[in-house]
């Protein structure tokens, strides 16, 4: 039983991985004279994945993983920005100081608030959400113009090859860098083990020895600190912090987190299979906008959430249940 877990829990990843390779290879086709393997569309969906939501996902994995979640990264992304175009003004390193330490404020209050006083994760990261936002307004009446010396996410590497020459944006090269660091840290490390031991059973977990509020109360530390920095970063790269920065992210980390077969329930998952979640997300907004115009961009929304219901539905208990029950019937 436990090898069968094990070797589970290792392929979790791979079946979101299949699905968006078969999405990737089906589109590739159906628009090859619009270039949808171009090298540039690629980037542009990477880019997508790593400015709308992706830093974000991967922050969320950690907290869905422990059983919990964290509805404030998208209001957190907001002020991370806005914070650091403010202080900045007088400092410009300062600034990018000061929007971190947003995303470290929240992450260590909403974690106190759910490991020390046990309030539900739900309700303590909504009125975070709600907080956060109202600050983001009070402080600031308007967008923030973010100074010169704080545009460094706009840079791009160049690397050229024969007769090839490719732009990588920093943007693009930190969202793969972090998924790898994720990757080990959830799957190497004694605390990613943790993780997953809290979210299958926190009693279970307890019992074991293990800290189970301390394993909480780090995982909505780094869901914060990844949220203000892919807030920074946003602001960085555009120039400018928006009020309305991150609007919806935190449903659409959830999304994508759900549609790369991390269980909302908590104990299952993997980095790979949220990677794959996101991308499958904005593979399928790229082809939405090669559709015709006569097909409305609203369709994307609905097949969203049919693919989150098909998600966490192939992990509902009843249906493995039933599973069981056809294949001992049929062996009868």
């Amino acid at each position: 039983m436990e090898k069968k877990n094990s070797l589970s829990h290792k392929l979790v990843g791979i079946v979101p991985l299949i699905t968006l390779i078969f999405i990737t290879a089906i589109a590739g086709l159906v628009f090859r004279d619009k270039y949808f393997f171009s090298i540039a569309n690629i980037g542009n969906v990477f880019l997508k994945a790593a400015k709308n939501g992706g830093l974000l996902a991967l922050g969320m994995t950690v907290v869905i993983i422990c059983g919990e979640i964290d509805l404030s990264v998208g209001a957190v992304f907001a002020l991370s920005g806005v914070v650091m175009g403010i202080v900045a003004q007088l400092n410009p390193w300062l600034g990018l100081l000061a929007g971190i330490f947003v995303g470290l404020v929240s992450g260590l209050l909403s974690g106190w608030l759910v490991a020390k006083l046990k309030i539900s994760s739900w309700i303590v990261s909504l009125a975070m959400l709600f907080a956060w936002r109202g600050v983001c307004m009070i402080i600031a009446k308007r967008s923030v113009r973010i100074s010169s010396s704080l545009r460094f996410a706009s840079y791009n590497f160049r690397c050229n090859l024969p007769g090839l020459q490719i732009k990588i944006p920093l943007f693009i090269i930190i969202f793969l860098v972090l998924t790898i660091v994720f990757s080990f840290l959830m799957h190497s490390t004694r605390y990613g083990l943790q993780l997953y031991a809290v979210g299958g059973n926190k009693e279970a977990a307890r019992m074991m020895g293990l800290n189970v509020d301390k394993i909480k109360f780090l995982a909505f530390l780094i869901s914060g600190i990844i949220a203000a920095l892919a807030g920074i970063l946003l602001a960085s790269s555009s120039g400018s912090a928006s009020l309305s920065a991150g609007n919806m992210y935190e449903t659409y980390a959830i999304a994508m987190c759900a549609i790369g077969g991390v269980k909302l329930s908590g104990g299952y998952g993997s980095v790979l299979g949220t990677f794959s979640g996101v991308l499958i997300y904005f593979v399928i907004n790229t082809i939405f906008t090669y559709l015709p115009s006569s097909i409305s961009v609203h369709w994307q929304s609905v097949l969203m959430g049919v693919l989150v219901l098909i998600s966490v539905a192939s992990q509902s208990e009843v249906l493995n249940k039933w599973h069981i029950n056809i294949k001992v019937g049929k062996r009868n």
